[in-house]
């Protein structure tokens, strides 16, 4: 019972605009879920943009700067809480829409590498302003396969 109130009273005191954020993550990520479940890919692949298409990063202005900040922490949060897995393909595209709705320019990156047993392992991350939103790691070790802007 004590860890419940420790996080409703952490919840209380996050700003709000991550708990906006949050909220607009947990939903988001929802639908993005179930879309990967249960939709074709080709009606989900519209979400991503357009592929190996390389645009300029034009700087956004700094009033929007703190949402590529607050998205990372909400993101964060929304895996840590949801009780279904959010894997990194799952993070980054819901991240790409929470920044796409603000009108801010992220690049969507799927890249794999040989792992044990010279089984492939994948992975997506996300990138805007050269900062990454999601799916952290060492990006040198994987070959990109295709990049969505």
């Amino acid at each position: 019972m004590k860890k419940l109130l420790n996080k409703a009273d952490s919840f209380i005191k996050m700003p709000a605009l991550r708990k906006r954020l949050f909220a607009e993550a947990v939903c988001t990520s929802a639908i993005v879920k179930f879309s990967l479940l249960f939709m074709p890919f080709n009606k989900v692949s519209r979400w991503l943009g357009n592929r190996n298409l390389q645009v300029s990063e034009t700087q956004i202005p700094s009033e929007k700067d703190i949402y590529l900040v607050e998205t990372q922490k909400a993101l964060k949060l929304c895996d840590k809480y949801t009780p279904w897995p959010t894997e990194c393909y799952t993070q980054a595209l819901t991240a790409k829409i929470l920044l796409h709705k603000r009108a801010i320019n992220s690049v969507l990156y799927i890249g794999f590498k040989k792992g044990e047993n010279n089984h492939f392992e994948g992975h997506a991350w996300l990138i805007s302003q050269s900062h990454v939103i999601t799916g952290h790691c060492d990006f040198s070790q994987y070959q990109v396969h295709s990049f969505f802007s």
